[in-house]
């Protein structure tokens, strides 16, 4: 039997038997085969660059309406924008980075690089770009800081970094990178520490983004949504069956055909994932959900104990006296339950999943008056 590992971090917003769900829609259709990076405007529209194919970004907004933003260009993947609006552009092919202006003018900001692919500005208006190695070379190991007068140093080198692409950076200014091959995701903190935090095990990886303590991950070739907890690394499965239809629904019910993009809006209540190869851009919910009794929010934790033979269930702040867990296969058969007593506000229930068949399982965990439910898969 493979091993498996599922983390996953639930938060709920209810009332009594009320449960609110996240889920994946889609948003908007481009053109098939289209697309490398994502990214909000200022104005809260989104952009798609066309990658290392194509010679022009587009634009969506939130009604789904397409038009082509910028057109021009040489290959263009990652992209960021300045405290004054001006966009950045990377150009693989092209070995170049462009600015764009908010009239719409392109300037060359810099050239002969070798196979810029991710890019970043941060909130101090320093522009940071991933080399994966031109020509498809996969040797790049460099991330290159720019200042905005096109002054550039390297900022991290080597210590596992390797055909680089996704780049992202949280609030106290540390970068993540991924590497394409190797489902590595490295931290460099601003003292430029680097160290691998993760791995998602087979991923390959392009673009990625961070949101309140995520990172997000869409691997196209495993046709899901990852995210990595960057507080203790943990990797959570947070969307996708697997399966290659486009199918909306329930996080881990929905399918993905190629996911290889995703950004996040200024709220960081909605995550956007380009879907290439089929050309649809899909949305899911990020708002965060909680089991409210009055003051108090409870977050409820799944997650599998190294051995990969059990699941561990983990509630605080509760306020009640007794739980109860169901697990249910698909089939709608009773797998297994549970009942215990909430110790100082606190729930813990260990389940043994050790003779569980591989497939998608419904756990029901009822708190007091409160019913929660949820489904998870065993792979």
């Amino acid at each position: 039997m493979k091993k498996w590992k599922l983390t996953l971090i639930i938060a709920l917003l209810a009332t009594v038997n009320t449960l609110f769900s996240q889920e994946v829609t889609t948003l908007a259709s481009i053109e098939s085969n289209y697309g490398d990076g994502m990214i909000i405007t200022p104005e809260g529209d989104i952009l798609v660059s066309g990658g290392f194919n194509k010679t022009n970004i587009l634009k969506i907004t939130l009604e789904g309406e397409v038009t082509e933003h910028v057109t021009g260009l040489l290959g263009p993947v990652g992209m960021g924008f300045d405290s004054d609006g001006n966009l950045y552009v990377s150009n693989y092919t092209g070995n170049t980075i462009s600015k764009v202006t908010p009239e719409g003018t392109i300037t060359e900001f810099a050239s002969d690089l070798d196979g810029p692919a991710g890019l970043i500005v941060t909130e101090n208006d320093e522009i940071l770009v991933t080399l994966f190695g031109a020509n498809f070379s996969g040797t790049g190991s460099t991330v290159l800081k720019f200042d905005l007068e096109g002054n550039s140093e390297i900022y991290a080198s080597g210590n596992g970094i390797l055909d680089a692409i996704g780049i992202t950076v949280d609030e106290n200014q540390d970068l993540f990178i991924t590497n394409f091959v190797g489902g590595n995701v490295i931290k460099v903190d601003t003292a430029q520490n680097i160290e691998t935090i993760a791995t998602v095990a087979g991923a390959q990886i392009n673009q990625i983004v961070y949101s309140n303590e995520y990172v997000y991950i869409p691997s196209p070739n495993l046709r899901m949504i990852y995210r990595v907890n960057t507080g203790d690394g943990s990797v959570e499965h947070f969307a996708g069956s697997g399966g290659s239809s486009t199918t909306d629904g329930e996080l881990l019910e929905a399918e993905f055909n190629f996911p290889n993009s995703c950004t996040v809006n200024e709220a960081g209540d909605t995550l956007y994932v380009l879907d290439g190869q089929v050309g649809l851009i899909r949305a899911i919910d990020l708002e965060t959900l909680g089991l409210n009794d009055s003051e108090n929010t409870i977050g409820v934790k799944l997650f599998s104990n190294p051995q990969n033979d059990s699941i561990t269930i983990q509630a605080t702040l509760i306020n009640a006296q007794k739980y109860t867990v169901s697990v249910y296969d698909t089939a709608g058969q009773l797998v297994k339950t549970a009942e215990g007593s909430i110790q100082n506000g606190n729930l813990q229930s260990i389940l043994s999943t050790s003779t569980w068949s591989k497939g998608v399982y419904v756990v029901k965990i009822k708190i007091g008056e409160t019913v929660v439910n949820r489904k998870f898969v065993k792979q």
